[in-house]
């Protein structure tokens, strides 16, 4: 996909003179290769495809996902590297000049910075705020002491969002009790993924030698080299599984170090291979025996719901929050307890002798089409009618949207 249109903060000196009807922008940190980040970039494509003016607002376009923006897009660089606060200055000329009828943010910094930015500007646009983890755990287990006081700002900053959108009911009803914000006022919209796009990358070659017809079974596991996705526990796991059992992990980060070191010394060197992040990681989705999830917590993991698409049986851990709404309570799926390496080790053996069948339905409610149509349905009249106005204020009537609460969304329960 070629990267849309490039434009700095320096071309925003004059207001757009007729800005297009239903401008939207979506904005986001930076364009690394993060769930929240690829869901963005998914989400502003199926608003292009469904006729939107979309703007992709980033505060650094450094990143791994800068090759995947959409060409239809205009891709706007805040250039303040990856200090979100520092953001705020640009992204206040950025809404001034552009004037789009709504912003769609994801992760709670650049959510505050979207709606303490909407109050400088009149007339005021319309913010829709996406949380994609789960709160209480995210901002219990970070290093970064800010986070720990981050659902005390939330529960103040987001009562200026106009709507707000969880990737999962458990995200939802979590994000409700952390911060303390109205259940109602939170909506669930699932992630969205192109399976066409996916079965089209899947087709290409894969050139390792753990992947061949005639090797053993091999558990796939795809995500950053971080604590939240505890491959330490899968590790630990493998230590229990058939000798002719591999491992590969697909993804990189902080804690590669720290996971190599574990490989060695729990005697997986052989059997384990930390490849690193890859462009296309679906050919190995496609030739695996086994998919593996061993997170601590998620929000709604993508690479759960790309797995759906493929044959190779799954296994994930039965975390805060995801895993149980994409599996369907272990319907397409085995479930285990969180760190438990025993219980992963037995269900990655049981999943590879006894795959369970999955229809393709499945993967109906993560169609982008779907998902799209969702969000269309939560965004205000506004969009596509008259520009708003300043006397509506967050969360009040005449927003144009539909009522609060969970918003029809099919969660298998």
């Amino acid at each position: 996909m070629v990267a849309g249109r490039l434009i700095l903060p320096g071309d925003l000196s004059r207001p757009d003179p007729a800005p297009a009807s239903g401008r939207v922008a979506v904005v986001m940190p930076a364009l690394t290769a993060a769930g929240a980040q690829r869901v963005s970039l998914e989400l502003a494509e199926g608003l292009l495809d469904a006729g939107v003016d979309v703007d992709l607002v980033v505060g650094t376009d450094v990143g791994e996902l800068r090759s995947e923006v959409p060409a239809r897009a205009r891709l706007f660089v805040l250039g303040r590297g990856r200090r979100v606060a520092l953001c705020l200055p640009p992204l206040v000329a950025y809404l001034r000049s552009r004037r789009p009828r709504a912003v769609i943010s994801c992760l709670d910094h650049m959510n505050i910075l979207c709606i303490a930015a909407a109050r400088f500007v009149r007339p005021r646009p319309w913010v829709m705020v996406t949380e994609h983890n789960t709160l209480s755990t995210s901002s219990r287990q970070s290093g970064d002491h800010r986070d720990h006081v981050m659902p005390h700002v939330m529960a103040l900053a987001y009562r200026g969002a106009d709507r707000i959108v969880a990737v999962s009911d458990g995200v939802a009803d979590d994000l409700a009790r952390t911060a303390r914000l109205p259940r109602a006022r939170i909506h669930t919209v699932y992630n969205p993924v192109r399976f066409e796009r996916v079965a089209a990358a899947a087709a290409s070659p894969v050139d390792h030698p753990w992947l061949a017809p005639e090797a053993g079974p091999v558990v796939l596991a795809v995500g950053r080299l971080v604590a939240q996705k505890d491959y330490p526990t899968l590790l630990h796991a493998f230590v229990r599984l058939p000798e002719s059992f591999r491992l590969i992990i697909l993804g990189d980060g902080p804690d590669r170090s720290a996971l190599e070191k574990l490989v060695v010394d729990l005697g997986l060197a052989g059997k384990v291979d930390l490849h690193g992040f890859v462009d296309n990681p679906y050919p190995y989705f496609a030739a695996a025996d086994v998919f593996a999830l061993s997170s601590r917590w998620e929000g709604l993991p993508t690479v759960l719901i790309e797995a759906l698409a493929f044959a190779a049986p799954i296994v994930a851990t039965d975390c805060p929050s995801g895993p149980l709404e994409i599996l369907e309570h272990g319907r397409w799926g085995r479930l285990v307890p969180v760190g438990d390496s025993a219980a992963l080790a037995d269900a990655i053996v049981d999943a590879a002798a006894s795959p369970t069948p999955r229809p393709a339905g499945a993967c109906d409610r993560y169609q982008l089409g779907t998902v799209t149509r969702r969000y269309l349905d939560l965004l205000p009249s506004s969009v596509t009618g008259p520009p708003p106005t300043s006397a509506v204020g967050p969360g009040e009537a005449g927003d144009g949207g539909p009522p609060p609460g969970r918003g029809g969304q099919p969660t298998g329960r």
